[in-house]
């Protein structure tokens, strides 16, 4: 395949300078998701998690880092906000952020931009005169031109409680749909059973960005984090005909007189320069309050036909907009050994070409440190330290997510920082004997399922 890439000393060195030289192990955090993974949307299980427990056992399997979801692509804040929406009425991240400086973690805020349920159910039916909502210009399969960006949530799903009506549930969640998942499949797409949000992207022109931005003033001014990371800084890649409002079309006409939309080269110019200057806006805003935070983006991977032509994210335009970059290398949430050979296959296809992908591509995002994050949840021990080891350039890794994690993967974790302790930022990854030597003994606790599916099998008795 190539030589693995690694990060020069200059894209190491803001790390280094802001964090020490110790790699980084994080774990993140979604609290509105639920306790078995990401599938559930559960404001009621936010508002009873127990933040000490949590840091507690971050700590003691290893992490250093520790990341927290503040604004989910449901819409709501996590914060003590005069900006936005939080039905939980807890202030999740000044709770978070004692329990972070109490053990000296890295605390990292992660926020989601574009997509946004809530202020998409509030903003679709006047979008014409003062929405937010992206428009779709044209796609017969599925959407009229014209259309506002609001559809089926893919993966969140609700679950009704004993005694309470739909509508009541909307009550709290106004954006709930009647329709309802009954099955779970093992497919990405259908693991997820319960009645079905909605979600909407909104357009990266249009005064939601204003609001974004007011959000990230009052979480810098609010509260002490390391850092703060922009996810869904981008366009939905479900669809490639946005966003065709009235804003777009005559900013469009203006730079490009004569040029055509969805057929031109200039019409994916113009959306990635679109994302990349609220990019710029992002970091500004923070780096306006507290120079001293670090900003970043999530990036989601791809060809360039997927990167330029649906998100429009171009790597080095926006890469030249903010301190780091965090690329989101899933491949075992493709699939798993967990749910037979056909699956594991598959996994194993998508994080082949997510090395690819990354070793072709990694230079474009400039001279900027390269976190990845790949999953925990959904995945077994192994793949989890494939992912980690594989995805390591050089800073670390950041895993995704605390809820969803298995017992046998805390021990794998426990067992993989360790080693990691024993790094600097720079350092190549750990290699395959090590990891093997962590499974031979997270095995002996926690026999796998499917083992003759496994790279690195159990030791025969």
């Amino acid at each position: 395949m190539g030589k693995k890439p690694h990060l020069s000393e200059s894209q190491l060195s803001l790390f280094r300078e802001r964090f020490g030289n110790k790699k980084i192990f994080a774990q993140a955090l979604m609290p509105v998701r639920g306790p078995a993974g990401f599938r559930k949307l559960d404001y009621e299980f936010a508002k009873a998690i127990d933040p000490r427990e949590i840091i507690d056992k971050c700590v003691e399997n290893g992490f250093n880092a520790f990341g927290l979801v503040v604004k989910d692509t449901d819409g709501a804040l996590l914060s003590d906000t005069k900006v936005g929406w939080n039905p939980t009425g807890r202030d999740l991240v000044k709770e978070f952020e004692e329990l972070c400086q109490e053990h000296d973690l890295i605390y990292i805020l992660s926020i989601t931009n574009m997509n946004d349920a809530y202020r998409g159910w509030k903003t679709t039916n006047g979008y014409k005169e003062n929405g937010t909502v992206s428009i779709h210009i044209k796609d017969k399969r599925k959407h009229d031109a014209g259309d506002p960006a609001v559809h089926k949530e893919g993966e969140m799903r609700v679950d009704l409680p004993e005694g309470r009506t739909i509508d009541e549930m909307r009550k709290e969640i106004p954006f709930l749909t009647g329709d309802i998942d009954e099955k779970e499949g093992a497919s990405r797409g259908a693991r997820g059973k319960g009645y079905i949000p909605l979600t909407a992207f909104h357009c990266p022109r249009s005064s939601h960005i204003d609001y974004m931005i007011e959000i990230v003033r009052e979480l810098v001014n609010n509260y002490q984090v390391d850092g703060i990371f922009a996810d869904y800084i981008r366009y939905d890649g479900r669809h490639k005909d946005l966003c065709g409002c009235e804003r777009c079309r005559e900013a469009f006409a203006r730079q490009h007189p004569g040029k055509k939309m969805l057929k031109s080269p200039e019409w994916y110019d113009f959306k990635e320069d679109t994302i990349a200057t609220y990019g710029r806006k992002f970091n500004d805003a923070i780096k306006e309050a507290d120079p001293q935070v670090v900003t970043g983006w999530f990036n989601l991977p791809g060809p360039k036909l997927f990167t330029r032509k649906r998100i429009a994210q171009d790597y080095s335009k926006l890469g030249a907009t903010m301190d780091a970059v965090v690329p989101m290398l899933y491949p075992y949430l493709a699939g798993t050994a967990r749910d037979g050979w056909r699956w594991r296959w598959l996994a194993n296809i998508v994080h082949w070409y997510f090395k690819r992908s990354m070793r072709k591509r990694i230079h474009e995002y400039g001279d900027i440190p390269v976190l990845a994050i790949t999953n925990s949840v959904e995945c077994n021990a192994e793949e989890m330290l494939i992912s980690c080891k594989d995805y390591d350039y050089g800073l670390g890794i950041s895993l995704f997510k605390y809820f969803g994690t298995t017992e046998a993967q805390w021990l794998a974790a426990r067992k993989y920082a360790a080693l990691l302790d024993q790094q600097e930022i720079g350092d190549p990854a750990l290699g395959d004997e090590q990891v093997k030597r962590i499974l031979v003994d997270v095995y002996k606790k926690y026999p796998p399922k499917n083992k003759h599916l496994l790279k690195w099998k159990p030791e025969s008795k």
